[in-house]
This record gives C-alpha cells, structure tokens and sequence, in this order.
C-alpha cells in the first residue's frame, strides 16, 4: 500500500548516503563531495638510508709526515722523510723507535746531518783524487825479487809487494784488496791500478828489479 512505498523509499535514501558516506571517507574525515584526493606516498625502506648515512659518514684515514731513524721495507730508508697513516705511526714505527714525527726541529736536523753526509762523501772524494795524483806523479815504485839464469823471477810479485813499496816512499799504505797486479813473472815494468773510491781509480808503473 502507500505507507509501505513510503517506508521503502525512505530506507532507499539511507542506504544511498550511507554507501556515499563509505566511498568519500578518507582517513577520518569525509572529504568533500566533488574534491580529489591525494595518494598517500609510501616512505623509503629504512635500510637505504641507513646505507647512505654509513658512506657519508666513512672517515678518511689520517696522515703524518715522519722521519725514519732505520730503514723501513717498502717505505723508505734511515733519514727520509715520508708519509705514513697516523695509526701505523703511533702503534709500530714510533713505539719501536723507527721513526720520529717530522718537526721543525727534526726535519732541520735531517737536513743538517744531509749536509754533513755531502760533504764527508766530498771529502772523501777529493782526498782519493789527491792520492790518485800524487801516485801518478811519482810514476814509478819499485820492488826487487831474486832472478834466475833464464831471466825469471823466483816467487811472484805480489799485491802486498806492492803496498810495501808505495809506503816505503809515500808512508800512505794502500788498500790491496782494491789493487790489481798483473800476473810478473820477469824484470820490467808494470802498469798497477788501484780503487781509491767509488769514481777514483789511481794508475802507476811498478818496476821490477833484480835484487
């Protein structure tokens, strides 16, 4: 009848504004009818981040300059100067008594005991060169050995014949591990040389006499 149809249409209208409520309910509140929602963005996965904070956060390992007191594999040799971590320093090399930090004061004193060395190895030089000259100079040393009918030495000449020879007149005694002689077997004249150093080689003429 009509009061039934009433009834029905009136529980129509509410079903209707009820779903209407669910399909615009956003969160806890309603959004207006006719206004568009925004999608919610979902947040970056912690672990990203986390890996992004632990390289901006790497620490740079420090350095130091040193001076090495002894020679050091694969980092230097007594007296330089060089750069290592400050942890190697601090935990091995100055502990042990390797090195010493590069200080004004240290770093001057490499350089003066640098300078020192220079100028030893100048002098040493210059000291061979003077006796390279004064052997040259001379020219001739001579040694006397016992000769047979045939003209042939007996014995040998040997190297330390001929150190004996140079200081007898010069009171300078040679070193014979750096002299070479050659092989005599008869009186004359020999060429004798000599390492004085490094780049010095001296030359003089040994005689051989008969006594």
């Amino acid at each position: 009848d009509a009061d039934d149809v009433l009834a029905d249409a009136r529980i129509l209208t509410v079903d209707m504004s009820t779903v209407t409520a669910f399909t615009t309910f956003t969160g806890l509140k309603a959004a207006p009818q006719g206004v568009r929602t925004t999608k919610a963005v979902a947040a970056r996965p912690a672990g990203r981040v986390a890996r992004l904070n632990v390289q901006a956060n790497k620490k740079v390992a420090k350095k130091t300059s040193v001076v090495l007191i002894k020679d050091v594999p694969n980092t230097g040799s007594a007296g330089d100067v060089v750069t290592v971590s400050l942890g190697y320093f601090r935990n091995n090399l100055e502990p042990m008594g390797i090195a010493k930090k590069a200080t004004g004061d240290i770093l001057a004193q490499v350089a003066a005991d640098a300078a020192a060395k220079v100028a030893a190895k100048q002098a040493e030089q210059a000291g061979a060169k003077a006796i390279a000259t004064a052997l040259q100079t001379i020219g001739k040393f001579v040694v006397k050995k016992t000769v047979g009918e045939d003209g042939k030495i007996f014995g040998s000449v040997t190297t330390q014949d001929v150190v004996d020879a140079v200081k007898q007149q010069t009171s300078k005694e040679l070193d014979k591990k750096a002299m070479t002689v050659p092989e005599i077997s008869e009186v004359g004249t020999y060429e004798v040389t000599v390492k004085l150093h490094p780049e010095v080689t001296g030359k003089f003429n040994l005689e051989v006499q008969k006594a």
